[in-house]
């Protein structure tokens, strides 16, 4: 009796193999690949270098989505700025007895983009973000020294780029891009020693050029120059 199983079982098993095989054969040519029409997922570390204020500053953070029809890409991001960034006028602002003031950011939202020729090693696109992010002024206290937040806003952060990718193998490569930050809704206000109202974070102090760098994992369309 169990002979008899045994023998039933492979002859589904080898019937379910010859089908899927068959499946496969016909969907790549009727599409040219069985890669195509796929949905990937990709997921890995994110770095940014820009400009607050004449600093030169580093944000760390991580990236996620999909890719779909090895072309398109859409999906999620947050950033940190992770660079001590002062900020020295604490006595303009009404808060002479307090050290060591320095700046904060962070930001997270959406990412799109397109992929162009993803069968090479090096590719091309275009893509960018758009978030809402915070940007705070912090400083030490006269008598704790304990660091507190005495200024904050909330921003919208849209940051258009150009990129290229290098593909290392086929579940890993590297993103590198140049874009533009560009920051809106940015409306806090202080006054003076001389009771006029300032912005309390200059637009253009953080509206710059952005360079990412970001290594990315995941599945990924590639073909080797010796098969063409």
């Amino acid at each position: 009796m169990r002979s008899k199983v045994f023998i039933i079982c492979i002859i589904i098993y080898h019937s379910a193999l010859s089908l899927f095989a068959q499946n496969k054969n016909d969907r790549f040519h009727e599409y040219g690949s069985e890669r195509r029409g796929k949905i990937n997922m990709y997921i890995g570390p994110l770095a940014a270098f820009s400009y607050i204020g004449g600093s030169v500053t580093f944000n760390g953070g991580a990236t996620g989505g999909v890719i779909i029809n090895n072309k398109f890409f859409i999906g999620l991001y947050g950033q940190k700025l992770l660079t001590n960034v002062p900020r020295t006028d604490m006595a303009e602002i009404g808060y002479p007895t307090f050290t060591d003031g320095r700046i904060k950011m962070r930001h997270y939202g959406g990412v799109l983009g397109y992929i162009h020729n993803t069968d090479k090693v090096w590719n091309w696109g275009v893509g960018g973000s758009a978030g809402t992010g915070m940007i705070e002024l912090a400083a030490k206290g006269p008598t704790n020294k304990y660091e507190d937040v005495i200024y904050d806003d909330k921003v919208i952060i849209v940051i258009p780029k150009l990129f290229v990718e290098m593909k290392m193998t086929s579940w890993f490569k590297v993103n590198m891009g140049a874009g533009f930050r560009i920051l809106g809704m940015m409306n806090g206000v202080y006054k003076n020693q001389a009771g006029e109202t300032k912005p309390t974070f200059k637009q253009s102090e953080y509206t710059k050029p952005e360079f990412s760098i970001s290594l990315l994992f995941g599945a990924f369309r590639l073909q080797s120059y010796l098969l063409r």
